[in-house]
């Protein structure tokens, strides 16, 4: 029989899986632990907005608390655990699933820029390739003939578009980061060879693998919510859901209001209350999917970076806030370093949740945050109704 659950059961399900649902861990964080939680995770995207933090460290601290942010460059850049791919978008994905990803790299073809460039410069993909072959890891203004950007600040050098070209095919790695910069390497030296030279599954393995995995990190959702996981189109998705349920690896739910089919794990962990707390950045898994967390939280987020700022309606980078099983608010926040200042320019409550409960535990998550990005103080601005519970909490 499908088994039925409520929305309430359904946010429950959702928190749980992203490994939310609890205290954080009180004891000194270390690789392991940061190993651990990208593998429950599945994936941890990529982002170079840096408002605050670069988005990619905050899952982590959402999940574990105050963490050294170097251990995630370790993990990626000298443990080699986790290496950088397309998947949901660019991410950190561990490399273990490496082999998911070398059918989508096999079937990239040159469009756009990169056909352009074979098209002028013929010999010079080949000929970058090359370049790092002999001298190592380096970044795309580090090649011979890279060129400069020609139009706006988006466009790429020909050192850069032959680079990347490279990188979404799977010759090369990213071997290490400064300063944010890709170094790229021969992918032979940054995949270890276990890795490497495992058996290559066919594009429907790697798809059903992704689907599963996907299923095990979201807990609960649509076809959509469970391709958009790995970037899969929805008809790919499917296809692979239907052969996981028929194998009993994912089985078939019920959710109230929900039209769809559904999609949980083969057991589902629990559906008792959790006692979630974190900021999350816009790039977290539980929040990056806007359709999904409207339908199980009504909670309506848009990222507004790109939104003229007149015309914002919350703020340039909004963190959403995790309180139990509910999302119920959400924050604009800058690390004003200089000053050594987390600055919370704008909160604003969702509708219906108690302003002074939702601002005390704030403010705990505020201060914990500040400690973790080495900042003295929290300071509340002007804009948006949690404001004036948000200052009495800070006071207290």
């Amino acid at each position: 029989m499908t088994l039925s659950l409520s929305k309430k059961e359904a946010k429950r399900i959702a928190i749980r899986a992203q490994g939310l649902s609890g205290q954080r861990p009180t004891k000194q964080i270390e690789i392991d632990d940061v190993h651990r939680s990208i593998r429950a995770m599945g994936l941890l995207q990529i982002d170079s907005v840096n408002v605050c933090v670069r988005s990619h460290y905050m899952p982590l601290f959402s999940r574990l608390g105050v963490y050294d942010q170097d251990l995630l460059d370790r993990l990626a850049y000298e443990e080699k655990a986790v290496f950088e791919t397309w998947a949901h978008a660019a991410c950190f994905v561990p490399v273990e699933d490496h082999r998911l990803f070398r059918q989508r790299m096999a079937a990239h073809v040159p469009r756009n820029r990169t056909a352009r460039l074979m098209e002028e410069r013929p010999g010079y993909l080949e000929e970058v390739l090359e370049q790092v072959r002999v001298r190592g890891e380096l970044t795309a203004s580090d090649v011979d003939g890279a060129g400069k950007r020609s139009g706006s600040w988006w466009s790429y050098t020909s050192g850069k578009i032959a680079m990347e070209w490279h990188f979404s095919t799977g010759k090369l790695s990213v071997g290490n980061r400064k300063n944010f910069a890709r170094y790229y390497d021969l992918t032979e030296r940054v995949v270890a060879e276990e890795h490497l030279n495992d058996s290559t599954p066919t594009t429907e393995e790697a798809h059903r693998e992704m689907m599963r995995l996907a299923v095990q990190a979201h807990g609960i959702g649509t076809v959509e919510d469970i391709a958009d996981y790995y970037h899969l189109r929805n008809g790919q998705a499917e296809a692979r859901l239907d052969e996981l349920v028929e194998s009993e690896d994912v089985q078939l739910v019920s959710v109230e209001g929900w039209d769809e089919p559904t999609f949980a794990p083969p057991t589902i962990e629990s559906t008792e209350p959790t006692s979630a707390r974190a900021l999350l950045t816009p790039f977290d898994p539980l929040v990056w999917n806007r359709d999904r967390i409207e339908r199980i939280f009504d909670f309506f987020y848009r990222i507004e970076i790109y939104v003229p700022e007149k015309k914002r309606q919350y703020g340039y980078y909004v963190y959403p806030f995790v309180l139990g099983e509910d999302l119920v608010a959400r924050l604009d926040l800058k690390a004003d370093r200089q000053k050594s200042v987390l600055r919370v320019k704008g909160a604003f409550a969702q509708t219906g949740h108690d302003h002074e409960y939702v601002a005390a535990n704030l403010a705990d998550e505020l201060r914990l945050m500040a400690e973790w990005l080495g900042l003295k103080r929290v300071v509340a601005g002007r804009k948006g109704d949690l404001i004036p519970a948000l200052r009495a909490a800070l006071r207290r």
